[in-house]
């Protein structure tokens, strides 16, 4: 099975979508920090945590929206939060340009791949 047929048969599971929102926050709050110039270092200092602490926000551990607006607070970053419907952007924002160069030939049609899915 292709891995564009895998990701469309989960992509309205519970843990899929969960993973994905995690996946957007952290890239959406690494950007935050690179656009500010604070290393995250700095942002545990600032939060008042262990850097290890703020690793674990980033790898999607201990993530909810108190410790999200913690790290804002850190940022001085007054956010929005807006919900759309993945299918309806015009391009999926949280890979990296050459992350996107190897999933690529991977979601067109006719490709197989060895993907197995974890959520279920």
């Amino acid at each position: 099975m292709a891995l564009k047929d895998l990701l469309n048969e989960y992509r309205f599971d519970e843990e899929f979508i969960y993973e994905g929102l995690l996946l957007d926050i952290s890239v959406q709050l690494k950007k935050l920090m690179e656009e500010k110039g604070i290393t995250k270092k700095e942002l545990a200092e600032r939060m008042g945590v262990s850097p290890s602490y703020v690793t674990k926000i980033f790898g999607g551990s201990n993530i909810s929206l108190k410790t999200i607006a913690k790290v804002l607070s850190a940022l001085e970053v007054d956010a929005t939060l807006e919900i759309r419907d993945r299918n309806k952007t015009a391009e999926l924002e949280v890979f990296k340009p050459r992350m996107r160069k190897t999933i690529t030939p991977y979601l067109e049609e006719g490709n197989e791949s060895s993907f197995v899915p974890i959520a279920g």
